[in-house]
């Protein structure tokens, strides 16, 4: 009797995890430390192949192209579904040129990802057939982030993974996944309400998409949205191109963000206050009107009650009392509610401001801040998932563990008893619910680190930095080249504004506690990194503070 290969076989703990890994990725409410980190392997490329145009503008220097170049150098190497033996030795060898736009090396560049690209992920669909030596972490985050790379949103690939796909055997879900890409992208209209729009009567008069007001009305009446009694002075229809609805939703919420920052360009303006809900031509139902969520969180200032903990003092004339943390947060709240630009600087001038001084030396400048940002956020992933591991606990029957949990007074010591468990190998109770999966791959990770914690912390380190090293660059794209139309901008914020809020995170938690300096909490967490392992070291639940 012969049995399937796990990648074929839909039962498989393999299929299992990681059908539930994409659910990680592409859902909303997924925390910090189970999100995407990174992009996928072909938009790398395409940001390496546009650096040149960057570098030689000026925009970017090129020893900041220098650092993801040999990062992708290591990608290739442990991507078995970028293309044959032949394909692989032509990337890595237009990779060791300087990729310039008048060099050979880049155009060869540009046709090896169109040449590779098209059929990427059929192949990471026959290698799992095959094989699982590629584990099922490593291919969810491939496949995840080359859907979202190459168009689709977040919440598009959650309804489909929802829909049936996530009950796919591994192998059966790449092909699907493969068949969804190979739709091209179509067009949507979506239509937009107005609850106010500052002298709209002249300037919409011109306006081929403009809805009147008894017009727009009666679409709402029809649609029947929740909020179809509130008044509207018209709408707008958009058309845009995407992969799904949710996906043009995001891009309509673009264009209403630039006419927003239009419109306050107008004396005595008011505000342009979009209807919470739009339609979308082809969808059944009413959708919201939200860009993809950012998920930039700090959480210990509700932690430590000091969320509205501003203005206790008196403020003074000609002096301002606001601390470094207080500047940072204001910068960075673009993060999560702001348009790409001011996001995306925003987000690096935050971690820059904090974890960078004068005195660093001129050959590492400002991206110092993503290296030092990395090892808080690598030092705090333990924990954070041991933490929320704890709570996943049930009670039962013969086991104590449910109640020794409920007599802990912090997270700390949460972390602590859960991470005791593991390291007996005996086996956890966890809440039998949706979210088993990915509770039960989470234990895995946290196996290895207990396992081999220099070498697993050294590889999380490594991908936060990739992650902040690219919103470096994308910062540089926005303020010194003035666009905002690189390759890789919006996927930066969508990969990156999670680890900025769990960099912040640590750094508010340690002010606030302690008086701890940013700078001394990245230096504890660099040397509690290189030491982590050791009879000198800390315990991976408590690497900083």
């Amino acid at each position: 009797m012969t049995t399937s290969p796990e990648g074929r076989d839909r039962t498989s703990l393999y299929s299992r995890r990681l059908a539930a890994r994409m659910l990680d990725f592409t859902s909303p409410t997924t925390p910090w430390v189970r999100r995407l980190w990174d992009v996928g392997t072909f938009l790398a490329l395409e940001e390496l192949h546009e650096a040149g145009e960057w570098v030689d503008g000026g925009v970017l220097h090129a020893a900041a192209v220098e650092w993801p170049r040999l990062a992708m150098e290591r990608v290739l190497g442990s991507d078995p579904a970028i293309g044959s033996k032949d394909v692989r030795r032509q990337f890595q060898a237009v990779l060791k040129t300087e990729l310039t736009v008048a060099g050979d090396g880049r155009r060869k560049l540009r046709h090896l990802i169109d040449a590779a690209r098209p059929r990427y992920l059929d192949r990471w669909a026959a290698e799992v057939a095959d094989r699982t030596s590629a584990g099922a972490e490593r291919v969810a985050r491939a496949v995840t982030a080359h859907l979202l790379d190459s168009g689709h949103s977040a919440a598009g690939v959650h309804r489909w993974l929802q829909a049936g796909a996530a009950r796919l055997s591994a192998a059966d879900l790449i092909e699907e996944a493969a068949a969804l890409l190979a739709h091209p992208l179509r067009p949507w209209t979506v239509t937009v309400f107005f609850k106010n729009l500052p002298d709209f009567e002249k300037q919409t008069s011109a306006l081929k998409h403009w809805i009147p007001a008894e017009q727009a009305e009666a679409l709402l009446r029809k649609a029947g949205p929740a909020d179809r009694a509130a008044a509207v002075v018209g709408g707008m229809s958009y058309t845009v191109e995407a992969r799904d609805p949710e996906r043009a939703v995001e891009l309509t919420y673009d264009l209403v963000e630039r006419l927003q920052a239009r419109a306050r360009f107008m004396a005595d303006a008011g505000r342009v206050v979009p209807l919470a809900q739009v339609l979308v031509d082809g969808w059944d139902t009413p959708m919201l009107l939200h860009p993809p969520a950012r998920k930039a969180h700090v959480h210990s200032l509700v932690a430590e009650k000091r969320l509205y903990a501003v203005g206790q003092k008196p403020r003074r004339h000609g002096r301002d009392d606001r601390d470094p943390l207080d500047d940072a947060l204001e910068i960075a709240s673009a993060l999560n509610g702001g348009a790409l630009a001011p996001a995306v600087a925003g987000g690096w001038t935050a971690l820059e401001s904090l974890l960078t001084e004068a005195r660093d030396p001129d050959k590492r400048g400002k991206v110092v801040a993503a290296e030092r940002a990395a090892a808080l956020v690598a030092c705090s992933w333990t924990r954070a998932e041991m933490t929320a591991l704890s709570y996943r606990v049930r009670e039962a029957k013969g086991d104590d563990l449910h109640a020794r949990l409920d007599a802990c007074e912090t997270n700390r010591e949460r972390a602590l008893l859960v991470a005791e468990r593991l390291r007996e190998r005996r086996s956890m109770p966890l809440v039998h619910a949706w979210r088993l999966e990915s509770d039960v791959a989470a234990l895995q990770r946290m196996l290895e680190v207990l396992d081999d914690p220099r070498t697993t912390l050294a590889k999380v380190r490594r991908h936060v930095e990739i992650s902040l090293r690219r919103l470096y660059r994308s910062r540089n794209i926005v303020l010194h080249g003035g666009s905002t139309g690189g390759v890789a901008l919006s996927a930066t914020l969508r990969t990156s504004a999670p680890l900025v809020g769990a960099a912040l995170d640590r750094i508010a938690h340690a002010h606030l506690r302690n008086g701890t300096k940013p700078l001394m909490l990245a230096a504890q967490a660099d040397t509690a990194l290189q030491l982590v392992g050791d009879e000198a070291g800390r315990h991976v639940c408590e690497l900083i503070e």
